[in-house]
């Protein structure tokens, strides 16, 4: 038996035989120069290679909106763009033209060049449409050279995909009812694939190492895809405690969609549990997994997703149906919380942020939006508008200062007066928040809470600021701490002000998926936790199975600790806490 570590992906737990997908990589083409009178019919082929194309991801894009809801189609409209790029097709009929290539050499120049070009890029989301570049490059040549499409795709039996890597349009095709989950060699967090996986609730570990030449096709797996992991050759003990694992994980969220609201405690008292979601996500699987509200839509997806400024109305629509849902399914009073562009730092569009030395400590989120005025006017507007159709609350990223606060609160009232005078319907009394992530928003937290109505912590950035530690630094990573004093001691600050000021105030970073540490959270005061939708049922079981007194308890176990105790010694602490306190409930859960 043999476990293999990797990236924790997509959560979940999954069992069963390997099936080795091959992809096509580089598709071998003949590359050659062509008599002139053959010019005019290698740039017909073209077209129609590129009419074709179009065709395809349409009808793709269309099968895809039925199967995990409008927004995912995002990825492929990306595609889509990069089809039609009018500069891209003008360079390919050139080397037709002028170098006199034939069509498939052309199409592989072109790529080639944008590739390079991406790969020059110090930014892993740019670097990242490399991928996006293959898969239009592959459907090409594959139109061109009549490849048949995808043929490897086709499953008989459930399984599990283990491969060197997915394209976007690989994942989304894989016949889901077969798919139990995804091994990937390579590949991040953050890739497309990655988002469609979590989108396709398919448990995944990426970044395996060589995982494909490990495993026989036939021979069965475990894949944990919430710790990252996958066993090899496992023994009939292993096998069996899995088991366990993908039945009780199938348990908690049958017992959250059936019994009490999310978040309800033993003795009846609650602590609302949210989903985090962004645009690619299907919004249906929220309800599923007993979220009883959108405690954060990450607006910038719609950016990062087009790679461009999405229009006013592309951006109401897609805040409108988000809005409608909670309206619809969620209980009475259930609101979606906006979060307005938070691009810089890690997430960057070509076009909209300037380079920087430092981008986490420069024009990012609420000052980039302040600094380029149409950009944040335009969002607030089709924000404003979408509120006309449920409880909508608007929430401002990295907030560093009152001064901040009123600057923005200045921009929403001109926007407000406009919608009036257009006649265009809105919520006059939306509320509006600030996300306290960086330590002197913390310090500030009883000035800030005179300008707002509500807070909502965003621990991955507060953690980050505070401890100094880039969080996707390996070199630094110990010190992503969430439960160090220092960070514990900002937020309970924080908490203390929203109190004094009778101001809700949730916790929206993923720390709050962590049950050892969103619970935590719980006990020091927070109202609300926000979290990725899957994470929902393990927290919600854990507060269904304890009272406001535990929590009580819960809250005083760093104090019980030796004087200097670590964030490690602490997070130990309340882990054995919870196992101990709580019946059933697997430490692998937790």
């Amino acid at each position: 038996m043999k476990t293999i570590a990797g990236l924790p992906t997509a959560r979940g737990f999954a069992a069963g035989p390997v099936f080795i997908y091959r992809g096509d990589g580089e598709i071998p083409i003949r590359e050659y120069v062509i008599e002139e009178h053959l010019v005019e019919n290698e740039l017909r082929r073209l077209q129609r290679a590129l009419v074709e194309t179009k065709r395809d991801l349409e009808g793709l894009i269309s099968v895809l909106k039925e199967r995990t809801g409008r927004s995912d189609v995002r990825v492929f409209e990306c595609h889509l763009m990069i089809l039609e790029d009018i500069v891209l097709q003008d360079e390919t009929k050139d080397y037709i033209l002028k170098d006199r290539l034939n069509a498939e050499a052309a199409v592989r120049r072109t790529a080639g060049g944008a590739r390079t070009q991406f790969e020059r890029m110090n930014d892993p989301y740019f670097r990242e449409r490399v991928r996006d570049l293959d898969d239009i490059e592959r459907r090409l040549l594959k139109t061109l050279i009549g490849y048949d499409r995808n043929p490897k795709l086709e499953l008989s039996t459930p399984s599990i995909i283990v491969a060197d890597d997915l394209t976007p349009s690989e994942t989304v095709q894989l016949p889901k009812e077969y798919v139990l989950g995804i091994a990937i060699n390579g590949g991040s967090t953050t890739s497309h694939a990655a988002l469609l996986a979590r989108a396709l609730a398919i448990p995944a570990v990426t970044g395996l190492g060589d995982i494909t030449s490990r495993v026989t096709p036939g021979e069965k797996v475990l894949l944990d895809g919430t710790n990252g992991a996958i066993t090899l050759n496992p023994d009939k003990a292993t096998e069996a405690e899995f088991e366990t694992l993908v039945k009780r994980q199938k348990e908690l969220a049958e017992e959250v969609s059936s019994g009490n609201p999310a978040g309800t405690l033993k003795d009846g008292s609650e602590v609302l549990i949210y989903a985090n979601i962004h645009p690619g996500v299907p919004i249906a699987g929220v309800k599923e997994y007993g979220a009883r509200g959108i405690g954060l839509y990450r607006s910038e997806y719609l950016w990062l997703a087009n790679e461009v400024e999405p229009s006013e109305e592309e951006q109401f629509e897609a805040y409108r149906d988000a809005v409608e849902f909670t309206a619809q399914f969620m209980p009475p009073g259930a609101s979606a919380t906006i979060r307005v562009l938070d691009i810089g730092g890690d997430k960057m569009v070509r076009g909209i942020t300037v380079k920087e030395s430092n981008p986490f400590l420069g024009n990012r989120s609420i000052r980039y939006l302040l600094s380029n005025r149409e950009v944040m006017r335009t969002q607030l507007r089709a924000i404003l508008r979408a509120s006309a159709y449920g409880n909508v609350r608007l929430l401002y990223p990295m907030v560093s200062c009152v001064e901040e606060m009123t600057e923005a609160a200045c921009v929403l009232e001109s926007i407000k007066q406009e919608l009036t005078a257009e006649g265009i319907p809105f919520d006059k009394n939306i509320k509006v928040g600030a996300m306290i992530e960086v330590p002197s928003a913390a310090l500030l937290a009883n000035e800030l809470a005179r300008h707002c109505d509500f807070f909502s912590i965003g621990t991955n950035d507060l953690v980050q600021y505070t401890m100094a530690a880039d969080r996707g630094n390996e070199a630094v990573a110990h010190l992503y701490q969430p439960l160090n004093p220092a960070v514990t001691r900002l937020v309970k600050m924080t908490i203390d002000a929203a109190k004094c000021a009778e101001i809700p105030i949730s916790v929206c970073g993923e720390s709050a998926a962590d049950p050892v540490v969103g619970l935590y959270w719980a006990a020091l005061g927070v109202d609300t936790l926000s979290m990725s939708a899957a994470y929902i049922p393990v927290v919600s079981k854990l507060f269904s199975s304890l009272t406001r007194e535990d929590l009580n308890e819960y809250a005083k176990i760093p104090d019980s600790l030796s004087f200097g105790a670590t964030a490690q010694a602490i997070y130990s602490a309340c882990h054995n806490w919870l196992v101990t306190k709580v019946p059933g409930l697997s430490e692998n859960l937790v």
